[in-house]
C-alpha cells in the first residue's frame, strides 16, 4: 500500500454495497464528500453511510446518474456537475481523491475518466488476501476486512496526447500555454515525474519571457530549469525531452551572452534576437504585421548602434557639432530639440542612415544604394494597421524586408537564435 496524506475531498462511488464507502470515509476523513450515485443507491447516503461515519464532514453533496449502465451518460453527468461542486466548496482538482470501488462498472470507469487528467490520488477498497473474502476467497469482501488499495495515476503512461499538446503549443509560439499544460500534467503524474514537468513548465515560461524581451528573467529561469532537468533526466535515456537538452543549452548560452555582453557584441546579439523574434511572429503565428514592425525596429537599431559604436553619436541626443557640414544646416533646421538643458538633434531612421552615409560608413552607403527598393517596402509597412494605415501586411512584403534587414546587418540565418522543435 502506498502511503498517502488524507485528501481534502473525495469523490466516492456508491452502489448496492455501502461498506467500501464507509470504510474509505472513516479511514480518510475528508472534509468534503461527493457521492456518485444511481437512483437506487442514492437513499443509502442517508440510511446507511452518514449514520456510520465516525466523524462529521464539513459538507457533502452528490451527483446522480439516471443511466448507471451507460458509460457515456455517467461520464456526461460527472463532467458537467463535478466542476461546479468543487467550485462551490473552493476545492482544487488536485485536492480531490477518487474512490471508485462501488456502483456499476460504467460508473467506476466514468469516475476515473473524468478525473484522470486532474487528480493524483485514486484508490479502491478490496481484500488484502483471499481469506478476507467469502465463497472460498473469490466472493465479496467480508465486513470489517476492507483494505484500501492506493493506485498510482497511470497518466504518465497515457499522457501521449498531453505531451503532444505541449509540443504543439510550444512549436507554434504559445509558450505560456505550453507551460500551463506542463504544470497541469505535473499534478497528476507519478511522484518521480512531478519534478520533471514542474521544471519543464519553468523552462517553457522562460521562453515566454524571452519572447517578451524579458531577458534577465528568462535567462535565470531557463538555466535554473535546464540544470534541474539534466539531473532528473540523467537516468531516463529514452525520454524524448532529453534529446533537446543540448538545443535548450545553446539558447541558454545565447541569452547569457545577451545579458552579460557590452558594446558592439551586445548590439549585434540584440539585433539578432529582434530579427529572430520577427521570424517567429511570421513563421509560427502568421502575424506578418507584427513581424514587419519588429524588422523595422531592427533596421532602426542597426543605424543607432553603428552611430554609437563607431562614432560615439547618440542619434536621440546628437549635438550639431557631430554632424558633417553637408547635413548640419538641414538637420538643425528640421531636427533640433531645444526643450532640454542644451539643444540636441533627434534623428529618425532615415536621417541616421543619411548621417552614416555622410560619414563614409559602409552601412550608410548600403542604405543609399538600396533606398529606392527599401522605400517601396516601407511604404507598404507604413500602410499597415500597426503603422499608419489599414492594410494587412502580405507575406511577400515581410520576406522582402527580412532579406533587406539581414543584408544590412551582414547576418545569415545561422546567426539567429532558433528555438528548439519539441517532439515529446
Amino acid at each position: 500500500m502506498i502511503s498517502q496524506p488524507s485528501p481534502m475531498a473525495i469523490l466516492v462511488n456508491v452502489g448496492g454495497a455501502t461498506a467500501p464507502a464507509i470504510h474509505t470515509l472513516n479511514e480518510q476523513k475528508p472534509r468534503f464528500i461527493c457521492f456518485f450515485v444511481s437512483n437506487t443507491s442514492k437513499p443509502s447516503i442517508q440510511t446507511n453511510i452518514l449514520p456510520a461515519l465516525q466523524y462529521q464532514p464539513e459538507h457533502y453533496d452528490w451527483i446522480e446518474t439516471k443511466a448507471p449502465q451507460s458509460l457515456l451518460e455517467c461520464y456526461r453527468v460527472l463532467a458537467r456537475k463535478l466542476p461546479d461542486i468543487l467550485d462551490k466548496w473552493g476545492v482544487l482538482w488536485n485536492d480531490l481523491a477518487v474512490e471508485y470501488t462501488s456502483g456499476t462498472k460504467p460508473m467506476s470507469v466514468a469516475a476515473v475518466l473524468v478525473t484522470i487528467e486532474h487528480c493524483s490520488t485514486f484508490f479502491y477498497v478490496g481484500a488484502k488476501d483471499s481469506a478476507d473474502r467469502d465463497r472460498d476467497g473469490i466472493g465479496v469482501v467480508l465486513d470489517g476486512k476492507e483494505y484500501t488499495w492506493f493506485q498510482t495515476n497511470p497518466w504518465e503512461e497515457l499522457a501521449v496526447t498531453a505531451r503532444k499538446e505541449i509540443s504543439l503549443l510550444f512549436n507554434h509560439g504559445r509558450f505560456r500555454d505550453a507551460a500551463q499544460r506542463a504544470r497541469q500534467l505535473a499534478t497528476v503524474v507519478p511522484e518521480d515525474m512531478k519534478r520533471i514537468y514542474e521544471n519543464l513548465a519553468v523552462l517553457l515560461d522562460a521562453y515566454s519571457q524571452w519572447d517578451l524581451f524579458e531577458y534577465k528573467t528568462a535567462q535565470s529561469n531557463l538555466q535554473k530549469a535546464l540544470s534541474a532537468l539534466k539531473l532528473f533526466l540523467a537516468d531516463r535515456s529514452i525520454d524524448p525531452l532529453r534529446l533537446v537538452l543540448d538545443d535548450f543549452q545553446m539558447n541558454a548560452d545565447f541569452l547569457k551572452a545577451l545579458v552579460d555582453e557590452k558594446g558592439e557584441i551586445l548590439h549585434r546579439l540584440d539585433t539578432c534576437d529582434l530579427i529572430s523574434n520577427a521570424v517567429r511572429r511570421a513563421e509560427l503565428a502568421g502575424r506578418f504585421d507584427d513581424a514587419v514592425a519588429r524588422l523595422y525596429s531592427a533596421l532602426e537599431s542597426l543605424a543607432r548602434y553603428r552611430l554609437a559604436d563607431a562614432y560615439q553619436i547618440n542619434n536621440g541626443q546628437a549635438s550639431p557639432e557631430q554632424i558633417p557640414e553637408a547635413l548640419r544646416e538641414d538637420f538643425t533646421h528640421r531636427l533640433l530639440d531645444e526643450s532640454g538643458p542644451k539643444p540636441v538633434l533627434k534623428l529618425g531612421s532615415q536621417d541616421s542612415f543619411r548621417l552614416l552615409a555622410s560619414l563614409g560608413d559602409e552601412l550608410g552607403q548600403r542604405y543609399v544604394n538600396q533606398q529606392a527598393e527599401l522605400n517601396k517596402v516601407l511604404l507598404v509597412r507604413n500602410s499597415s494597421r500597426l503603422a499608419h494605415g489599414r492594410d494587412p501586411v502580405k507575406p511577400d512584403t515581410y520576406q522582402k524586408l527580412f532579406e533587406i534587414v539581414m543584408s544590412f546587418a551582414g547576418l545569415t540565418e545561422n546567426d539567429l537564435p532558433r528555438f528548439p522543435v519539441l517532439r515529446l
